[in-house]
């Protein structure tokens, strides 16, 4: 039995439809349990997950993203289930192999197998994701989504760094003693923040018992901290987007997002009228102005760096320079920025662009068009009952918010190379391959068979 797909891709679909087991088929019945249990496991070792581990020359949340990556690969060889139709999982599965070419016939291939390998990891994980959905465990994975995320948090508020340590410099775009936590800057600690914001709102609106109200409700309260606290502006305005967004398309979040939106402006605003030299809130406020001139900071090197990403792209126009390839190709004499050249340039679509090439940002095109049309069926679906086989309306929409707070912060960062916040995003790219093949709450008339239920009341992870 076959599943719709909201792919407009012909061929795709015809693949898709001529595979057909259904998503979860075989996965209740021959390994739906330990495959809920191993993606629980990668969420519940974030705040270790940059930790190396010795002999596999991997980071903890890669090698725990391993287990259910060849759990899924196991259903998939023994023909237990099929692909999903999902535009999100095509962008990203076609990315995997552009990655391939590009590393083959890039600047360093050596270089960028460590990428083309965790690629893989983190597609199986995303896939292992969508097997491993019921309806309803969505509820339990974003609840323990953001426990986890709290615990990471005030990992960050109780470090080294301190609240009185922090300074403002060069008018507000430097500061100094910033919270990391488990982190390697700030800047991952706020986007880290920022994705779970949304998902925070939704979990808490809708706890169902004042245990779990309590328990959210500390975790929310350390990651606004620590997402305030991180300094970063890009994770400021991704958060930002991110509710708002929210806010428009889930009537049931807008009276608790009204206070939030009312706190958060009341103190923004008393930041920005208090001078600098004022604890924590006048940093923020010298923080808060330096959006209205970023080019305060005489130190920022960000447009050379911009500058040598285009001149690689240009060279290398295609497949790019090969994954992790940028700061190689920066190395060499025709880079102007030779001397010390970056790791990344600082830029989702242009680390993208240097490193795979157009045809890489045509395939990250896919995946942004997968999460918006998901976006718009589930927003236009309207409140309502929830089809059986589909995971719920706000939480799903929550999970699509949290992606626009990455892609919005990537605009001015690209801090998804660390291993903790690359292994919230796959969960929530995984997240949002489900909700895309799922469809909306009130998608057709007639419920998507979802064989092999678990037994009624049971929970399994996402």
């Amino acid at each position: 039995m076959s599943l719709p797909t909201l792919s407009p891709l012909p061929g795709y679909r015809a693949v898709v439809l001529d595979r057909a087991r259904p998503l979860a088929g075989g996965a209740g019945g021959v390994g739906g349990r330990p495959l809920a249990l191993a993606v629980a496991l990668v969420i519940v070792v974030l705040p270790f997950g940059d930790t190396a581990v010795p002999g596999a020359g991997l980071s903890l949340t890669y090698v725990a993203m391993a287990v259910p990556a060849l759990l899924v690969l196991r259903l998939l060889v023994l023909d237990r289930i099929g692909l999903p139709p999902s535009l999100v999982f095509l962008g990203l599965a076609l990315s995997v192999a552009g990655g391939v070419v590009s590393a083959a016939t890039g600047v360093d291939p050596d270089r960028a197998v460590p990428s083309v390998v965790i690629s893989l990891l983190t597609l199986g994980y995303g896939l292992a994701i969508v097997v491993a959905f019921r309806p309803g465990s969505e509820v339990d994975a974003i609840d323990l989504l953001v426990v986890v995320g709290g615990v990471v948090a005030a990992m960050a508020l109780t470090s080294v760094g301190s609240a009185g340590a922090l300074q403002a410099a060069e008018g507000g775009s430097v500061v100094l003693g910033r919270l990391t936590g488990p982190f390697a800057q700030p800047n991952e600690l706020g986007i880290f923040c920022a994705a779970l914001l949304p998902l925070t709102v939704v979990a808490l609106v809708s706890a169902g018992s004042r245990r779990r109200t309590v328990v959210l409700g500390l975790a929310a309260a350390c990651l606004v901290g620590a997402w305030a606290m991180s300094m970063s502006r890009g994770a400021w305005i991704g958060g930002v987007v991110a509710l708002v967004g929210l806010a428009i398309c889930e009537p049931a979040t807008r009276r608790a997002l009204a206070g939030v939106g009312a706190t958060v402006l009341a103190a923004a605003a008393a930041a920005v009228v208090l001078p600098a030299s004022t604890p924590v809130l006048g940093v923020v406020g010298a923080r808060l102005r330096s959006l209205g001139d970023p080019t305060q900071n005489q130190y920022d090197d960000r447009p050379l760096i911009w500058a040598e990403a285009w001149r690689q792209a240009s060279e290398h126009p295609w497949f790019g320079v090969g994954p992790s390839g940028f700061k190689v190709a920066a190395g060499q004499t025709a880079s102007a920025i030779s001397a010390e050249p970056a790791d990344h340039p600082h830029d989702l679509a242009l680390t993208i662009l240097a490193d795979r090439g157009v045809v890489g940002l045509a395939l990250g095109l896919v995946v942004v068009a997968g999460c918006v049309l998901a976006a718009r069926r589930q927003a236009l679906a309207g409140p309502g009952p929830v089809r059986p086989g589909a995971p719920s309306r706000a939480r799903s929409l929550a999970v699509l918010a949290a992606l626009s707070a990455v892609a919005v912060h990537c605009v001015f960062d690209m801090p998804l190379r660390n291993p903790i916040v690359a292994g919230l995003v796959w969960t929530l790219l995984g997240m949002a391959m489900t909700v895309e093949a799922r469809g909306a709450p009130d998608d057709g008339d007639a419920p998507r068979p979802v064989p092999n239920h678990p037994p009624t009341g049971e929970r399994r992870p996402w």
